[in-house]
């Protein structure tokens, strides 16, 4: 008696699997469909038996199996229907075959190695899709701009306001000797130390001897050009400038410059 009533339960079970599996394949309300069918199986099995430990039995060894594999099903089955023009829906360029991102509202993760073309493969056809379906956002470009020069002409091509927002004015410059830095002879001398000291990646008070002569001329040199530069050419008072009045001239002439001055000769007199 209790073969006959495993064998039943079986053949019950996978009958019902079967069932279970062509209504996920043929609708998208499977889950609650199949979990009626279940309902109603054992219903019927209760109403046949009267015996309370017969009907617990068959809720403990039908039930449950069933409502594990409906659940089971719909995890690995069910799918969304979605229109094909769906926007949410992103369709990536590929060589072979096809990769459909079918939900991009769940979110993405990216993950790759630097260099190994997350941005080329799957963030430009990301930009592609936003662009075309007018979608709106915010994207934060870490690449030095490579992620905006993308973006830019895809979505000004589909007519979609594209803006800009820089916080930290990226391509400033400043200039150390500026005329409204230079108060004095003093700041002049401190800022020709100051160069001097980085170039040489050293204090100028660690050195002695002959090599202090040098450094303390070459900032002599400096601080007399600069001074030059200040109250004589003020407008083209900048590093650019110093570097190049200093290749441009001579020995000769380079002194001359600097002795056009009372106090530029004054700074450099080491070097002259």
């Amino acid at each position: 008696m209790e073969t006959h009533g495993l064998f039943f339960t079986i053949v019950l079970i996978s009958g019902l699997a079967l069932t279970f599996w062509g209504t996920f394949k043929i609708t998208r309300f499977a889950f609650p469909i199949n979990l009626a069918i279940t309902s109603g199986c054992l219903g019927i099995l209760f109403v046949l038996d009267s015996n309370f430990l017969s009907r617990a039995g068959a809720g403990l060894y039908i039930g449950c199996p069933l409502l594990l594999l409906n659940v089971v099903l719909y995890v690995f089955l069910q799918k969304e229907t979605l229109n094909k023009d769906n926007k949410y829906q992103v369709h990536f360029k590929v060589k072979r075959g096809n990769f459909i991102i079918e939900n991009i509202k769940r979110g993405a993760s990216i993950i790759g190695s630097a260099g190994s073309g997350k941005t080329e493969s799957v963030v430009l056809n990301f930009l592609t899709h936003f662009s075309e379906h007018s979608f709106c956002g915010i994207i934060h470009d870490y690449k030095n701009f490579e992620i905006t020069e993308m973006a830019y002409p895809l979505f000004e091509a589909n007519g979609i306001d594209f803006k800009i927002i820089s916080f930290d004015e990226i391509y400033d410059r400043v200039n150390p000797i500026a005329p409204q830095y230079l108060q004095n002879e003093e700041s002049v001398n401190e800022v020709a130390r100051v160069l001097m000291e980085n170039l040489l990646e050293q204090k100028g008070s660690g050195s002695f001897g002959a090599s202090k002569f040098f450094i303390d001329a070459a900032e002599g040199l400096i601080g007399g050009m600069i001074w030059k530069l200040r109250t004589s050419y003020s407008k083209y008072c900048t590093l650019p400038h110093l570097i190049a009045i200093y290749q441009f001239l001579d020995t000769d002439s380079l002194i001359a410059f600097l002795s056009s001055n009372t106090t530029a000769k004054a700074m450099a007199d080491a070097f002259i």
